[in-house]
């Protein structure tokens, strides 16, 4: 598989990721971005840069709000276009005494600390 083929098929793996979850990704998705990408990505050549523009504009815009790494597409690096410090995001809580592998993801409207129901004491934030 040639570069160009693998590039693709991450683009089109974060489609196929956004098309799967859309019901819970299509709202934090501001409205002129997803009017203006996501027909492009929906009808657009996948072999075009202008498709690929349309997958990387949702993707910032998912990573934007809150949604670590996005669609799932690697960071871009070039000149004039290295990203910046990701701005730390509390992601979740885990174990606080790692006896057991139970993760809880936080939801936007979660503002209590969880409590491991194994450890019996509150959960530890990570921070992403």
């Amino acid at each position: 598989m040639g570069e160009g083929a693998k590039a693709l098929g991450v683009y089109e793996d974060a489609v196929e990721y956004l098309c799967r979850n859309v019901e819970e990704l299509r709202p934090l998705i501001p409205s002129a971005v997803w009017e203006s990408a996501f027909p492009v990505v929906r009808d657009a050549d996948p072999a075009g840069a202008e498709w690929r523009d349309a997958v990387r504009a949702l993707h910032d815009a998912v990573e934007s709000a809150g949604v670590p790494n996005g669609l799932g597409l690697p960071a871009t690096m070039g000149v004039g276009d290295w990203p910046g410090a990701p701005t730390p995001q509390s992601v979740g809580w885990v174990c606080p005494t790692s006896r057991c592998g139970r993760v809880e993801l936080r939801a936007a409207t979660t503002t209590a600390t969880p409590v491991c129901d194994l450890a019996g004491g509150p959960m530890r934030l990570v921070d992403g």
